[in-house]
């Protein structure tokens, strides 16, 4: 048995909860996954996961096995980061965690470029609002939006966020232009799952807090931009998101003088990863290379 293959197989399978996926990832037949995970089991003496034809679930077994397995993994990973860095050619599989509407609008664009540049290096992105686990899933680097949480995670930030709240040309000739925030049509908000119950609207001189009336909701930003477009509502979208479209008079942006204060509380682009010990060239290269194309001043705002 291959046994790092195996543990790979089996940490990958873990965070999955699935032999599917886990294949997925790593590029082998489910086959060969549920194979490693028999070798284990056989090896250790004990059942690693508990299987229906639903589920996939860790023992108690298989949970102490999965904390020593990505430890090692870890270590291997640092190994691997400390050797490879005195490479002057960065090369490997780089996995990189990236919220999909910044990734389609900002990083994609820019992906032929970066391979062009580094040919050795081969991507593997995961498009996901979700924060996964970078140490748990292997991801080596990852971009968050907003506010940073409190972390072991290292940090670069790439750019300040602004928000904006827009809209069509064809909505504000339906709608008087206000001049502050209790004019607003409240009710006519496009709105994510995570806004808050009450919006805090902020100028130079005063302070004003609206309920969040929206007439509809929508879990993806590029979705809610294009409701916007179409002329559905209003909504506060990123300056990274909207730019283009205000530049170009698709979008009308209301109430330049306000901005709501939960959204621009520390909120920017980040770069997080790992806290290994020595970065290595691959993800060194990446961030330098999308800072370089996006930040200084980020390419929305120019």
């Amino acid at each position: 048995m291959d046994y790092l293959a195996a543990l790979t197989a089996f940490v990958e399978s873990a965070n999955d909860n699935s032999f599917s996926k886990a294949a997925g990832r790593l590029g082998i037949k489910a086959s060969t996954v549920s194979r490693y995970i028999k070798d284990l089991e056989q090896d250790l003496g004990i059942a690693l996961f508990n299987r229906s034809t639903r589920k996939l679930a860790l023992t108690e077994g298989g949970q102490t096995f999965l904390h020593h397995a990505q430890k090692v993994l870890f270590e291997l990973s640092e190994a691997r980061a400390a050797t490879s860095a005195l490479n002057q050619n960065p090369r490997g599989r780089l996995k990189v965690s990236l919220p999909p509407a910044f990734a389609r609008h900002h990083i994609l664009p820019l992906v032929g470029e970066f391979i062009g540049r580094y040919p050795d290096i081969t991507l593997d992105l995961s498009l996901e609002e979700s924060h996964v686990d970078l140490i748990a899933t292997g991801i080596d680097l990852a971009i968050r939006i907003g506010r940073l949480a409190d972390s072991n995670l290292k940090a670069r930030k790439l750019a300040e966020v602004e928000t904006f709240l827009c809209v069509s040309p064809a909505f504000s000739t339906r709608y008087p232009h206000p001049d502050c925030p209790e004019q607003l049509p409240v009710n006519m908000l496009i709105a994510g799952r995570e806004s808050p119950e009450a919006l805090i609207w902020a100028n130079a001189n005063e302070q004003v807090s609206l309920p969040v009336g929206a007439a509809l909701w929508i879990n993806d930003l590029d979705a809610r931009l294009i409701a916007v477009s179409n002329g559905l509502g209003m909504a506060l979208l990123p300056d990274w998101l909207a730019s283009a479209s205000l530049r170009e008079g698709r979008l009308v942006r209301w109430l330049p003088d306000w901005e709501v204060k939960s959204a621009q509380e520390s909120c920017a682009v980040w770069f997080v990863y790992p806290p290994k010990r020595i970065v290595s060239s691959k993800v060194r290269c990446f961030i330098d290379f999308m800072a370089e194309r996006l930040a200084d001043p980020p390419v929305w705002q120019r």
